[in-house]
């Protein structure tokens, strides 16, 4: 009977052993943020003419709380999971709305597969984008299409071949309506080098049929090891007659002090598919590193912007300054 006993006793702490607990992590970002901006807006024959000053506002910027975790399965194969949500510290409106959700497996030999809700793969050629915060814009660069994330999707990420790694995605028509109302279906390929100082990639996205057409280049290189530099240049076909060019230029400056300083311009031609939208936007910021797990902000941003998108008209000019603290957990 004893022996019996220990023999359970032993099998329940393997199987604990075994199912490891999931590791709870998150964001909490607040800033503060200034915006004063004119904008003309022309809907039809009525142009809306104004000032928009903005009363200094309080924003939480991708604040997210998280469980992930990975399971063995075998010898090679993993479990993976992840349940993320996010979270806007600083109201009670849209909380808990899911970021990248997803179940996986991991092979040692043959790569990663998700499947669920998920962050397109472009995001993962990214090299240029340094800005942080409610900056103008958006914390990313200012084409027209960046990274959404997919509902009803899959992504597949191999191993990493002599530095190199490839990955497709596909989003099924399932419940993922276009502007339109309409179902879409989404594919994208994608592959990075990283070798030393520098990593380089290339995406190539086609969404509803020939509606959305991306193709993303994207690199930075460390040119020593307190300045690193990166270009981004997207070229996207919104079935228009005109194709937008999207153009990032950044770099970013440790200094001898917790300080990291770090500049961006984003220039935009045929902006939204329309020959005559441009899009100009210039961002020069800095990180204090508090400590490990918290840093501190401040940033500028002008941005100008013009275009028409067959219904409506816009013509943006506006400066934004802002500051915040960012605590990761």
């Amino acid at each position: 009977m004893k022996k019996l006993l220990l023999a359970t006793a032993i099998a329940a702490l393997s199987v604990s052993a075994a199912q490891a607990a999931p590791t709870v992590y998150g964001k909490a970002f607040l800033t503060l943020d200034l915006v004063e901006a004119d904008v003309d807006v022309t809907a039809g024959s009525t142009t809306t003419t104004g000032n928009a000053d903005e009363r200094t506002s309080l924003n939480s910027n991708a604040s997210r709380i998280g469980l992930k975790g990975s399971e063995g399965l075998t010898a090679n194969t993993d479990l993976l999971y992840q349940l993320e949500y996010g979270i806007n510290i600083d109201n009670n409106k849209d909380q808990f709305y899911s970021r990248d959700t997803y179940l996986g497996l991991q092979n040692a030999q043959y790569g990663k597969v998700l499947a669920g809700r998920l962050t397109a793969i472009d995001d993962y050629v990214n090299f240029a984008n340094v800005t942080q915060g409610g900056v103008l814009g958006g914390d990313n660069v200012l084409a027209s299409y960046d990274a959404p994330r997919l509902n009803n999707s899959f992504a597949y990420f191999s191993p990493s071949y002599n530095n190199m790694q490839f990955m497709a995605m596909y989003g099924m028509d399932e419940l993922t309506p276009d502007a339109d109302g309409r179902d879409v279906e989404v594919f994208a390929l994608g592959g990075k080098y990283s070798m030393g100082p520098m990593n380089v990639g290339a995406t190539y996205t086609q969404a509803a049929g020939d509606e959305l057409k991306a193709i993303r280049l994207s690199g930075n290189y460390e040119v020593n090891p307190a300045l690193t530099v990166g270009a981004l240049y997207q070229n996207t076909d919104l079935n228009t007659d005109d194709n937008e060019n999207a153009f990032t230029l950044s770099g970013e400056m440790k200094t001898a002090t917790p300080w990291t300083a770090y500049a961006q311009a984003d220039v935009v031609s045929n902006y939204e598919g329309d020959k005559d939208g441009d899009a100009l936007r210039a961002v020069v910021g800095g990180k204090y590193a508090i400590n490990a797990a918290t840093t501190g902000h401040v940033y500028g941003a002008y941005l100008n912007k013009e275009y028409d998108d067959g219904i409506t008209k816009v013509d943006y000019d506006g400066f934004g300054i802002g500051g915040g603290l960012e605590y990761k957990f």
